[in-house]
């Protein structure tokens, strides 16, 4: 039992106090008491100071482990240094951390003592990094900086460091403690993001480019046929009484408008390819007399060049001349490469076609346009950029106007198409344009009925709805100029009311327009198809709109109407596409 001290001390303790117990003397008594007090305080208060001592071991070792997981969480290195007299730093010593950050495996591979921070360094941070640690350490100022470090293996890797200084009364360092993270990835990642930003920038500023200058061109380009238009309707005043004068005015102020036309064309069909809006039609296509009427087209504008169009297309040569597919695009698409042909060309030049076609393994048959010129050529720098939207070489020399639209909507066309398009050039020796397109065939259509000669508008009463009034006059009076009876409708509001206040057969046609206030063409169309009265079902309804593409037609013709005429009118046009829903309706 002696052999155990807490047995012993148990013991003892119970000993004194049955000892107290048998003391009888009073005085002493509460002598012993006190004693027995003050020593049972004094246990208490040493037993306190343990507590202490051991809470705060606890806390410290609490801290110091939090503090270490916040800098491997961080990935937060520490290095300590002293200053000599001079105040230069001395003595450093970094951690496990700082080895692990800089790419060193062992203690021995860093700088003892007596070493320094400048080796981790990058050369170009070095001068900036050390001067803003003297001006800290000399004149209070933070240290918190970001630079590029070497690591072992020779990679640069950024971080960010910090350090706190220890001075004496005189406010002298004497000693620091700092840290350095990795923030190389941050660094990266924003720098990426910069990147990212500038080149955003930079295409911004392209496209502002291309804006101003398109704008700049549109607006030289369609003042150019507008002003043609404007003087030679001044000097047709001035001279009103020259016929032959009158005449060669008014086909060059058609000439002007017409190309003014196409400008605007252009630029719309460019924005509906961009958008990716553009619908294909799919339709009987015959190819032989689609390469004829283009050619008829492009006559003129070739003959007023001193150009020649030489064809050496046969009919034969088109195994399959009837397919399915988009005749007005297939138009476009040619009109717009003969276009480039005769602008770009010179007096006595020549417009050269070949065309084949075959059958390929699919079934599809493959149809295959070669068009060469002996114009001007295009150089080999602008030819890398022909198909992009507003491209023009400005030192062709020839002084021809246009978008720049042209090449680069037959691109997207034909690409529309499922076809290709390549092209070739010489500067001073010609272009040449291959298009290869894909079709279905179609079987050829019967043969039809000639429709008699004369116009189909003589004697008819058209119905005109057009909220223009001036555009509406000039309609009237070209249809009526051709023998039509023309009554006008401000709006389809009107429309309605018209057609519906006059008797069965009061008009054989009507002409309507799309966008218009009040009730639109498309709303009036169906107004007028859902009257109950005999000949609200079968009445010929034709657009008669500035709305041209093909997802316009489309919805003139789910609204109801029979046909669509392309503005400005084309009274000729007007005549055919007349006589066409009027025999269809008979």
């Amino acid at each position: 039992m002696s052999g155990n001290p807490k047995a012993a001390s148990t013991q003892g303790s119970i000993a004194s106090h049955f000892d107290f117990a048998d003391v009888t003397d009073p005085v002493e008594r509460e002598r012993l008491l006190v004693e027995e007090l003050r020593r049972t305080q004094s246990a208490l208060a040493k037993a306190k100071d343990d507590i202490r001592r051991k809470q705060r071991a606890l806390d410290e070792y609490a801290f110091e482990q939090e503090a270490a997981d916040v800098r491997e969480l961080m990935h937060a290195a520490c290095w300590t240094a002293d200053f000599d007299e001079q105040g230069n730093p001395v003595g450093f010593w970094f951690s496990d951390e700082c080895r692990r950050v800089l790419g060193y495996e062992t203690e021995d591979d860093l700088p003892g003592s007596s070493g320094s921070s400048d080796r981790f360094i990058a050369p170009d941070d070095l001068a900036r990094i050390n001067n803003e640690f003297r001006i800290a350490a000399t004149q209070g100022g933070p240290y918190d900086v970001n630079y590029c470090v070497r690591r072992k293996d020779g990679k640069r890797m950024w971080v960010r460091a910090a350090a706190k200084f220890r001075r004496d009364e005189q406010g002298i360092a004497r000693s620091c403690i700092g840290v350095f993270v990795d923030i190389d990835d941050a660094v990266k990642n924003q720098a990426r993001q910069q990147q990212v930003l500038e080149q955003a920038l930079e295409r911004a500023d392209r496209a502002s480019k291309v804006k101003t200058d398109f704008l700049r061109r549109m607006s030289h380009d369609m003042r150019t046929p507008l002003n043609s238009i404007l003087c030679l309707l001044q000097l047709c005043e001035r001279n009103d009484d020259d016929e032959v004068l009158l005449r060669e005015n008014h086909e060059k102020i058609r000439t002007a408008a017409r190309h003014l036309l196409s400008l605007i064309d252009d630029t719309l069909q460019a924005s509906k390819l961009g958008e990716g809006k553009l619908e294909l039609a799919c339709e009987p296509v015959d190819l032989v007399r689609l390469q004829a009427d283009v050619a008829d087209i492009m006559q003129l504008l070739a003959a007023d060049a001193g150009v020649s169009m030489e064809d050496h297309q046969r009919e034969e040569s088109i195994a399959h001349r009837y397919v399915l597919g988009s005749e007005l695009y297939l138009r476009q698409i040619f009109l717009n490469i003969y276009s480039n042909c005769v602008k770009y060309n010179r007096r006595g030049g020549k417009v050269i076609t070949h065309v084949v076609s075959n059958e390929q393994p699919d079934g599809k048959i493959l149809v295959r346009w070669e068009i060469a010129d002996t114009g001007i050529g295009m150089s080999q720098e602008f030819l890398e950029h022909v198909f992009e939207p507003f491209a023009r070489e400005e030192n062709a020399g020839n002084g021809v106007g246009g978008t720049g639209l042209g090449m680069p909507i037959v691109k997207q066309l034909v690409e529309l198409m499922g076809g290709t398009i390549e092209v070739s050039s010489k500067l001073n020796v010609g272009s040449t344009f291959v298009i290869s397109i894909p079709f279905d065939s179609t079987p050829a259509p019967r043969e039809t009925e000639q429709i008699a000669s004369g116009s189909a508008l003589q004697g008819r009463r058209l119905l005109l709805v057009e909220d223009n009034d001036l555009n509406a006059e000039i309609a009237a009076t070209l249809l009526e100029s051709d023998g039509a009876y023309v009554s006008i409708a401000g709006d389809g509001a009107q429309a309605l009311e018209a057609f519906a206040r006059s008797p069965v057969g009061t008009f054989d046609v009507i002409l309507m327009d799309v966008m218009m206030p009040k009730m639109d063409g498309l709303a009036a169309t169906r107004a007028i198809r859902a009257l109950d009265r005999p000949d609200a079902a079968s009445i010929p309804i034709i657009a008669m709109t500035g709305n041209t593409f093909q997802e316009d037609v489309q919805e003139c013709l789910e609204a109801g109407m029979n046909a669509h005429l392309a503005k400005p009118i084309d009274v000729a046009k007007a005549d055919r596409i007349i006589a066409a829903v009027m025999d269809r309706a008979v």
